[in-house]
């Protein structure tokens, strides 16, 4: 099918730890023989390799730029980066642009790893059946989510279910109907050969098969999906269960304070369902999670700072648009809603001391651990601001590189402050989401508006500041499907879901012109752009060329 070197990308991909740090040591070898496969040390090595590509998604500028940063309606562009053109849609997001190529590759060189374990597990001898009926599933759930990020972000792709051991120039784009049923068929085998728990923590288990597979069925069965992926009529009803046999059926809770979901050296905790795992060891990270550096603001050019492990590496790529932080968590919701208070950095406290012209006022004298940079959330007076010995940005002052920071991704457990790599877990699958999955499936299903409206109330009963939660709840006369996609932005903003969100709600095209100003004014995102160009690369290395494997429509 391609034109690459997928053998050897087994080969080497093996040699490296994947996916959680209780099965991240692996012995390296310099060289690795195809039959090494079918030993037990050999299995071992190519199912934990095939965890590796999802590295390449979660907590990559690739994965937030695609998903979450660019052309929605809760962040927009920052100063800095060269992909700026992902987020008004224009003449740079094209066949031949690297992001599109390097995805595409990535998930099929994951799903091949998969399809390479797969095939390989019934040759295995000596190693308990057990343990390869459940390595086995792990690949299913792996397959299943490589195909899911494909078919959202490209819609037809190729199916293949087999190892590829040479060069293929065969290929061609199943319809999304096939692939949705690929990805539910594996979910399902998933389910029914996956243990409940595993002893290695970020191995795939059943709950976290079943996250996803509610995940899977809710797109299904969505505006934008449900004729041409040929949708069940039980697919709500399905994605309902799921989510809320997840919640009931396990030990997963929602933790208390909403700010300790994120909290650094929290990763591991009641509320999550599955995560992408890290580490510090830079040998063994295959480029770290890098989601540290893209939501921050340069604090280190203000009066009284500079760069700091503790605050980031500021590549100011993403910053929150006015929708998010003026009306989804404005100043009002901010009275009883903690989630703006619990998910971004509005203080930093000085890193140097001296004396400095501050809000326009010379001679400031300022000393470390001071406070020396103030997001009020509101508008403050000049006079206001002077009265301040440190520098104060109201909202109207928020600009490409001056925003409030994201702080779910810091991580100050860097070794130094340039580092680029992160060794935090992404927390993929939580609990939280799973109840607004179970909402917006039992709203639009068979379900009841006030089943729906309880779930909602969950997630928002949490985000209460404490004897806030009567304010903060719902009634199903206020419950629609907006009400959950700008749920889902208060409580997911920066976790890569809200491309996704507003494209399967038929919601983005609107939110993009209406909230994104860069889209506003250059006016160039059309309906094609609801899929993702195919890769040039693909079409060029496929017989037949484009006949064989056509491109999206516009590109």
């Amino acid at each position: 099918m391609f034109n690459t070197k997928y053998l050897l990308i087994v080969i080497l991909a093996a040699l490296v730890a994947v996916s959680c740090s209780d099965f991240l040591d692996e012995e390296v070898r310099s060289q690795v023989g195809d039959t090494r496969f079918n030993t037990p040390d050999g299995f071992n090595e190519i199912v934990n390799a095939a965890y590796t590509n999802l590295r390449h998604y979660y907590g990559t500028e690739r994965g937030h730029g695609m998903t979450e940063g660019y052309g929605v309606d809760i962040f927009h562009e920052g100063a800095d980066g060269s992909h700026k053109q992902w987020n008004f849609y224009g003449v740079q997001l094209n066949p031949a642009t690297g992001w599109v190529s390097q995805l595409w590759d990535f998930m099929y060189e994951g799903i091949n790893m998969a399809n390479t374990a797969i095939s390989r597990g019934n040759q295995v001898e000596g190693l308990d059946p057990d343990i390869v009926r459940v390595r086995t599933a792990e690949m299913r759930f792996l397959r299943a989510h490589y195909y899911f990020v494909l078919v959202q972000q490209y819609g037809a792709v190729h199916i293949t279910t087999e190892e590829t051991q040479g060069v293929e120039i065969e290929a061609s784009r199943s319809p999304v109907s096939a692939v949705f049923d690929l990805i539910v068929d594996d979910l399902e085998h998933a389910i029914d050969n996956l243990p409940i728990e595993q002893s290695d923590y970020g191995r795939a288990t059943r709950p976290a098969a079943e996250h996803l597979l509610a995940r899977v069925l809710l797109t299904r069965a969505s505006e934008f999906y449900a004729s041409e992926a040929d949708s069940q009529p039980d697919d709500y009803d399905r994605a309902a269960a799921l989510a809320e046999r997840v919640i009931n059926n396990y030990n997963f809770s929602l933790l208390e304070d909403v700010a300790d979901v994120w909290a650094v050296g929290n990763e591991v905790h009641e509320e999550v369902i599955w995560s992408m795992q890290y580490t510090y060891n830079l040998l063994l990270n295959e480029g770290g999670n890098n989601s540290h550096l893209y939501y921050l603001t340069t604090y280190d050019e203000m009066p009284g700072m500079n760069r700091v492990v503790q605050y980031g590496r500021p590549w100011k790529r993403y910053r929150p648009t006015e929708f998010l932080y003026d009306d989804l968590l404005g100043p009002d919701t901010r009275e009883f809603d903690s989630r703006y208070n619990a998910f971004f950095r509005d203080v930093f406290y000085a890193t140097v001391s001296g004396t400095f012209t501050v809000n326009g006022v010379d001679g400031v004298e300022i000393a470390e651990g001071d406070t020396a940079i103030y997001f009020p959330g509101v508008e403050w007076t000049e006079a206001e601001k002077q009265a301040k010995p440190y520098t104060v940005l109201s909202p109207s002052d928020y600009n490409p590189r001056d925003f409030p920071t994201l702080k779910k991704h810091e991580d100050p457990n860097r070794a130094e402050m340039n580092q680029t790599q992160g060794g935090r877990d992404f927390l993929a699958f939580r609990l939280a989401e799973t109840h607004l999955i179970a909402a917006e499936a039992l709203l639009l299903g068979s379900g009841t508006v006030e089943d729906a409206t309880e779930h909602l109330n969950i997630v928002r009963r949490r985000a209460a500041w404490p004897g806030q939660e009567a304010a903060m709840e719902l009634v199903p006369g206020e419950v629609d499907l907006v009400t959950i996609i700008d749920e889902r932005a208060r409580e997911l903003m920066g976790e890569q879901f809200r491309w996704y969100d507003l494209k399967r709600t038929g919601m983005l095209l609107d939110r993009a012109y209406q909230y994104n100003p860069e889209v506003a004014n250059v006016g160039l995102m059309q309906e094609y752009h609801l899929l993702r160009p195919i890769p040039q690369t693909q079409i060029d290395r496929t017989a037949g060329g484009e006949s064989a494997f056509p491109q999206n429509p516009g590109y």
